[in-house]
């Protein structure tokens, strides 16, 4: 599976700690992180892990609803998100890669990943990552942009398209739900429940600001790599739409919202019958306090 981005994590952990500081006034990431909880549906006795979790808007919207933050673990390449969320939260956050989990195998209850996956360099050996600290049958609930799902992305693959520039929807592989569903059959994971929501989007005062920011997240590569003359063309284009939408007020943002989980039975396909029909072997896990000490090998438990 192709990264959306090309760009790397250290990048991506420094533009992050830049956004640090205002990351929750966008009322579309806590709605976000309030929907994707929902769908979860966490319990108290749960551990949890929220991967990417930012500033911690997933792990705060799951304490509102478990009231155990002792069991509730995030994790972000981000320093400046990790210190804006311990600033409010009482969970636990350390800083990691999210495909280099410094937690021993099964354990966690259930993960979480809001609004990150776009932005991993290799989805799949995150998922193998995950697998590995998961319990079996743990349930995964992680959020992706739908096809052509964000405004500005789309308005610049259109006016793109018309100067003869095809750039592809670095969003397609999770933007459908056939498109999920074929996605996490490949990674040897079970599709639970997807769904589509719709967020009115607020789009940027300054539509050349909205269009850097496409091309500096690594989103369209093909087009800041492209001739002066069409890279121009293309804006002219493009803003031209973008003020025409501005004036409609008809923006949105589309969201995947998908559940699904990690075979109960690990080693076998998915949909596949274990020999034995008993009760799946779920590994020794730490108790809630020893979570974090779990980290070093050496830990009593």
């Amino acid at each position: 599976m192709v990264s959306a981005t090309s760009r790397d994590t250290t990048w991506i952990g420094h533009e992050f700690d830049r956004r640090a500081a205002t990351y929750d006034e966008s009322e579309m990431h806590r709605w976000q992180a309030d929907q994707a909880v929902r769908l979860l549906r966490p319990q108290p006795a749960q551990r949890i892990l929220d991967i990417a979790t930012g500033t911690g808007l997933a792990a705060r919207a799951c304490v509102r609803i478990t009231h155990a933050p002792q069991r509730i673990v995030g994790i972000d390449v981000s320093h400046g998100m990790l210190q804006a969320a311990a600033a409010v939260s009482t969970s636990s956050y350390l800083q990691a890669d999210a495909a280099q989990l410094p937690f021993r195998p099964a354990t966690f209850d259930a993960l979480l990943c809001i609004a990150a996956i776009p932005y991993f360099p290799d989805v799949a050996q995150a998922v193998t990552e995950w697998r590995r600290v998961a319990q079996p049958g743990a349930d995964l609930v992680f959020t992706t942009p739908a096809a052509d799902g964000i405004a500005t992305l789309r308005l610049i693959r259109q006016a793109a398209a018309d100067h003869g520039l095809v750039l592809p929807d670095p969003h397609a592989s999770l933007g459908s739900t056939d498109q999920i569903a074929e996605t996490l059959d490949s990674l040897g994971l079970l599709l639970r429940q997807a769904e589509e929501h719709t967020y009115p989007d607020t789009l940027d005062a300054d539509p050349r600001t909205a269009y850097d920011r496409v091309l500096e997240y690594g989103f369209a590569d093909q087009l800041r790599n492209a001739p002066p003359a069409t890279f121009d063309a293309v804006y002219d284009s493009f803003q031209s739409a973008y003020r025409e939408r501005q004036a409609a007020g008809t923006a949105q943002h589309v969201t995947m919202f998908t559940r699904c989980s990690f075979p109960a039975y690990p080693g076998l396909a998915p949909g596949a019958e274990p020999h034995s029909r008993g009760s799946a072997s779920r590994s020794a896990a730490p108790s809630p306090r020893c979570l974090l000490a779990c980290v070093a090998a050496a830990c009593p438990c």
